[in-house]
């Protein structure tokens, strides 16, 4: 499976061979890391109140969303089939810390950590979120940002298999 860097020197290779040079990223202006800040913060108050359509008001109708041991989820309805289980399956309470935020032309990328709970609203014990994210941001022709490509996964190591005999 290739890595985000192996598909990004890729791009850069493929770009510099047709006699462009690739866009540099560059450090985010400030409007753009308290835009980011706010959304994020937006997102945690949604996940916590159900306010699915909130949400979804936030994402791309070309959206594309990686997550562990799962297809990647393709397009603002199948994400909003997805969020719309999650938020209905789990009472959340979790808080993005953005870490870095970049940018490339109209693309907001954004580094970041998740931590806090979710608790299965059929019953059970609150599990613990400890998670890194990956967000990258279209800008919209009224200035404005919506999630275009999004992954996120675990920062707990796997427990590695036991050995069989």
């Amino acid at each position: 499976m290739l890595t985000l860097r192996q598909v990004m020197v890729g791009g850069a290779v493929l770009v510099a061979a047709c006699g462009r040079s690739a866009p540099t990223p560059a450090p985010a202006s400030a409007a753009d890391v308290a835009a980011v800040a706010r959304t994020v913060a937006t997102f945690d108050s949604c996940a916590r109140t159900g306010a699915l359509d909130v949400f979804m008001g936030y994402v791309a109708e070309d959206a594309v969303a990686l997550f562990p041991d799962m297809p990647a989820i393709v397009g603002k309805q199948a994400l909003r089939a997805f969020y719309g289980s999650y938020y209905g399956s789990f009472r959340i309470d979790g808080h993005h810390a953005p870490i870095e935020t970049q940018t490339i032309g109209d693309l907001v990328i954004n580094r970041g950590e998740v931590h806090g709970t979710v608790t299965p609203k059929a019953g059970g014990q609150p599990m613990p979120i400890d998670n890194k994210y990956l967000m990258i941001f279209r800008r919209q022709p009224d200035g404005s940002l919506k999630i275009w490509r999004a992954a996120a996964n675990s920062n707990a190591r796997p427990t590695p298999p036991v050995p069989t005999r």
